[in-house]
């Protein structure tokens, strides 16, 4: 059953329904049975999940950067190649990629839980996290320690988290942080962004001495950064 807000009154006379800023409204007369009214909401099921579709895009397009769509066929980043992004539903949620797809299992029973189109996409961005913060531990478990032994810079120890504006930080104890949508990017701005990080080990600052370190350590690192302004507008979360 969908989601709405019911508002009665005494002078209305027939049944009107609002689909605004993705919310749900029906206005009723004051006495008209709620029977009545759920079947009206059910003959327009269709018309309201296409207007409630229709906002989430609008509002998602209306941004000067856009942020990522996580609806049915959208498109997005995967290790710095395009996948179409594919909803389905099982017994038990989980995220595989085969061929040019990431498919976005949810379980039946956070279906029940889904109220509106917004409410699918924000679970498929969850379900999607998690799948990028276990690729990227597991990327880094086998390459930080390769990037570490060439750049002679080892931290104390790193976590996977969320930025909005970053994609990782250094502090004074030797810590690294990375962001888990690092597995948007090709595996080779990835290496960028580690190196760059633990270069920050021995430079904790962006003078000219740490960008020599950087390339020192990653020559390429330019184009690393071309590729990261070029796409910036596809990575927003």
């Amino acid at each position: 059953m969908l989601d709405y807000q019911l508002v009665r009154s005494a002078r209305r006379k027939t049944l009107l329904l609002q689909v605004k800023q993705g919310k749900v409204t029906v206005r009723a007369p004051l006495r008209l049975p709620l029977a009545q009214i759920k079947t009206f909401i059910n003959d327009k099921s269709a018309w309201i999940k296409q207007k409630l579709a229709e906002q989430y895009l609008t509002s998602q397009q209306s941004n000067t950067v856009k942020p990522m769509v996580f609806t049915h066929n959208s498109i997005l980043f995967y290790l710095g190649t395009e996948y179409r992004l594919n909803i389905e539903y099982a017994q038990k949620s989980i995220v595989h990629i085969k061929q040019s797809s990431i498919t976005v299992v949810l379980s039946y029973r956070q279906q029940k839980n889904l109220k509106n189109t917004y409410d699918l996409a924000q679970q498929v961005k969850k379900s999607l996290a998690v799948f990028f913060k276990q690729q990227l531990h597991n990327y880094l478990l086998e390459n930080l320690p390769i990037l570490a032994s060439k750049c002679q810079l080892s931290p104390k120890f790193y976590k996977i988290r969320f930025y909005k504006t970053r994609w990782g930080s250094c502090n004074s104890r030797g810590e690294l942080n990375f962001n888990y949508l690092l597995m948007l990017l090709p595996s080779w701005v990835i290496d960028y962004v580690v190196v760059h990080e633990l270069c920050h080990l021995q430079q904790l600052n962006h003078s000219l001495m740490f960008w020599q370190l950087v390339e020192q350590h990653y020559p390429d690192y330019k184009a690393a950064i071309v590729w990261l302004k070029t796409h910036q507008q596809r990575l927003i979360w």
